[in-house]
């Protein structure tokens, strides 16, 4: 006995922090995903966006660990008073990883690229440009056919980076590097390693030497790997471990949470019985307890009122989440000719998340009389299938936004252009396309967040979702990874990160 505890004891010492790290020169950590590509044009992924970014630089970004807009490779710029051309001026002396020149000219050689490109997911975000005048070496010109509040997020995504129109390279697997790192190597599916850009102009996004990501890593395994000190950072772990770290309170320093662009539910195909009734699509959003789901993801996540999550301009926080209130629900359905409820089928993704939060669903909703059937699938089948207008009527549906702007969530959702596409609720509202669509080209801050303030209110009343939780972020990391948040736009950004050994 007295041999067991002092194993115990010597266990549990090992699964404490580690102060030291094994290579100060290169941060390591890992995900259970893979890189699809480098090419900035088609990086559409979470993962391969991490890599962009630190590949990538573009004429603006946001600063650390915010949704501030801040000046990258340009220095400054200045927008016409009808909202119409941005002109942008260039830092002096940035350049590509080979030391080539950065110029005006290779902005509008991307753009050229991406419209050329009929792979690219980013055309619709071009869509509106009607010119590009190259003023000099270090100034251009962005002519917009129309006001369009949000084109300087637009032109913080990596696609937008500047190209050179010689060169020769794959980027998907050759990348012309203007940001803080370039490629030193990519095993694919194993590793992909990142060492600083000797080049780079600003030395405060290049503190550590190289980052290293390896992928296709388990999310126990990556936990292992972070407590044996292998790896620097861990995210995205697993419920056990997750709930361990965080009761630990050696490692509590160290677990870092933010709110990220994203956005859960359950969509419902408005066009059929039953959810083509208001009061049935209210009386889900009444029946499901949202308390019970965050504790679920324990306690990472916050309960929702929309698509919009929380710091969101244009949110409107008096908004709360439909309250648990199964009478009420129960009160709706009767009303709506369903007094006995209905039977329906549920399809979720089948991994951890979808099916734990559909049994949860299944018995909230049998409180009132729903009888929910589950059909979990794969990612790929389950795109498929709600991609299909006779596709199923009632599903998991989840977002998450490009860039931080309520357009980027409201408009791709719920306009009732984008039926047929990212529209899978089929909801159409012509007072909400009026307010997005006016909202989308208004400059005044406050008269745009009053406009959005409106179309939440439409959308909270209509309910085409059954609103349920926006997702956090939680990573822990190793206490001598320094100056590092999760981002809300980037997530994990270790751009201005560095590691520090105990004096």
């Amino acid at each position: 006995m007295k041999w067991l505890l002092v194993l115990l004891v010597a266990c549990n010492v090992d699964r404490g922090p580690h102060w030291r790290p094994r290579d100060a020169s290169t941060l390591r950590f890992s995900t259970h995903q893979q890189v699809s590509t480098l090419d900035p044009t088609i990086a559409y992924d979470e993962v391969s966006v991490w890599i962009a970014h630190s590949l990538y630089d573009t004429l603006v970004d946001y600063a650390p660990g915010s949704t501030e807009l801040v000046p990258r490779l340009a220095e400054r710029w200045e927008i016409s008073p009808d909202g119409r051309r941005y002109h942008f001026w260039l830092r002096p002396g940035i350049a590509y990883a080979d030391g080539r020149p950065i110029v005006a000219a290779d902005f509008e050689t991307s753009f050229q690229r991406t419209l050329a490109r009929p792979d690219s997911p980013f055309q619709q975000y071009l869509a509106g440009v009607d010119h590009v005048a190259i003023v000099g070496d270090r100034e251009l010109e962005i002519t917009l056919k129309h006001p369009d509040a949000t084109f300087l997020y637009v032109l913080g995504m990596p696609f937008t980076t500047p190209l050179r129109a010689d060169h020769a390279g794959d980027l998907r697997r050759d990348p012309l590097a203007s940001g803080p790192y370039m490629l030193d190597s990519w095993d694919e599916g194993q590793r992909v390693v990142l060492r600083k850009n000797p080049h780079y102009f600003d030395p405060s996004r290049t503190r550590v030497e190289r980052l290293e990501m390896l992928e296709n890593v388990p999310r126990d395994t990556q936990f292992l790997m972070f407590e044996k000190g292998e790896l620097d950072a861990a995210e995205n772990l697993a419920a056990a471990d997750y709930l361990w770290v965080i009761e630990q309170p050696a490692w509590q320093p160290y677990v870092h949470s933010a709110p990220q662009m994203n956005a859960f539910g359950i969509r419902m195909n408005v066009r059929e019985k039953p959810f083509d009734d208001r009061r049935v699509r209210q009386a889900l959003n009444y029946a499901l307890d949202k308390q019970h789901t965050v504790k679920l993801l324990n306690g990472a996540a916050v309960a929702s009122h929309g698509v919009l999550p929380p710091g969101m301009f244009g949110r409107d926080d008096t908004l709360k989440p439909y309250p648990h209130d199964p009478a009420k629900a129960r009160a709706l359905l009767a009303e709506a000719g369903y007094p006995h409820g209905f039977e329906i089928d549920y399809v979720t993704i089948s991994d951890e998340e979808g099916e734990t939060t559909a049994a949860s669903i299944q018995a909230d909703l049998a409180e009132v009389g729903v009888r929910v059937h589950i059909t979990p699938m794969s990612l790929s089948a389950y795109v498929s299938a709600v991609s299909r207008p006779d596709g199923p009527a009632f599903s998991i549906a989840s977002w998450v936004a490009d860039y931080p702007d309520p357009s980027n969530f409201l408009d791709p959702r719920f306009h009732s252009r984008a039926i047929g596409s990212t529209n899978d609720s089929y909801y159409a509202n012509p007072e909400l396309d009026a307010v997005l669509d006016a909202a989308h080209a208004e400059a005044d801050p406050a008269r745009r967040a009053a406009m959005y303030h409106r179309a939440e209110r439409i959308l909270y009343d209509d309910a085409p979702w059954v609103w349920n939780y926006h997702r956090e972020m939680t990573e822990v990391d190793q206490p001598y990874v320094r100056g590092y948040v999760p981002h809300p736009v980037w997530g994990r950004d270790y751009t201005s990160t560095w590691l520090e050994a105990p004096r």
